[in-house]
């Protein structure tokens, strides 16, 4: 064992190339090691890779809306906890439900708040609440427990794009699906997001840029009440893919 003195902020028994799970962090929710895009390492926590695949550019229904990034984004979360549903899917609950904006133009259509992005996503089975946050830790500490998690946030920061800035309030709705955190201190460098209306999937944004996008913006955020199980590994745990567990 490292002597707390040395071991920084994971002090513990591990494989060298690898600190042990974050206190009070869910043991399904995976962490690899690897280097961030300006070159420091950093220690991903997240499955990321997958939750990748999550994500497609907003606007593929059959309606034609585009304002569908939290509709998108609904979709993202509920296929992390293995109910496959697709935008179409979203869009026509939504309408069905009264659950999302319908304007004059295809950007105008499929808009939703937060509290109908909770609403969404309990309808199909994963109950969720909207929260304010006031830190980027409350915001890594429920990724690092294994929640799903949409920010809602300012696309002009997000896009560096200031055609997207409005007011800089929070304008787009985006699936976080892990934090990037130094490997010695702990520090959060960055969060990985799948953003429907950039059609990036797992890219990184770092602390500065996060805060100023979202907690800036107002913090708000949907978080599902209950965390993910990990992958199956054979097939017993196949069978039970679908179970979830509540919270600690």
């Amino acid at each position: 064992m490292i002597p707390d003195a040395q071991a920084g902020w994971w002090a513990g028994d591990s494989p060298p190339d690898l600190p042990p799970l974050l206190p009070d962090t869910a043991s399904e929710v995976p962490q690899h090691l690897d280097v961030l895009p300006d070159g420091r390492e950093t220690l991903v926590i997240g499955d990321v890779p997958r939750f990748a695949d999550f994500t497609h550019p907003q606007g593929d229904n059959p309606l034609g809306f585009k304002g569908t990034c939290g509709l998108c984004s609904c979709e993202g979360v509920l296929r992390q906890f293995g109910i496959e549903v697709t935008e179409t899917d979203m869009v026509e609950h939504a309408l069905r439900n009264g659950l999302c904006h319908v304007g004059d133009t295809p950007e105008e259509c499929g808009g939703t708040t937060a509290s109908m992005q909770a609403e969404i996503l309990a309808d199909h089975g994963v109950p969720a609440h909207v929260e304010q946050c006031r830190s980027l830790e409350e915001l890594a500490a429920a990724l690092e427990r294994g929640h799903g998690v949409i920010v809602e946030a300012n696309a002009g920061v997000l896009w560096d794009d200031a055609a997207y800035y409005d007011f800089g309030g929070s304008n787009h709705a985006v699936v976080v699906t892990g934090v990037a955190r130094d490997p010695g201190t702990g520090e959060i460098q960055g969060f990985y997001l799948n953003d429907s209306g950039s059609g990036q999937a797992g890219q990184f944004v770092d602390a500065e840029t996060m805060g100023v996008a979202w907690l800036d913006a107002g913090g708000v955020s949907v978080m599902t009440d209950v965390v993910r199980l990990s992958e199956p590994k054979d097939s017993a745990q196949a069978d039970n893919q679908a179970e979830r567990r509540t919270a600690p």
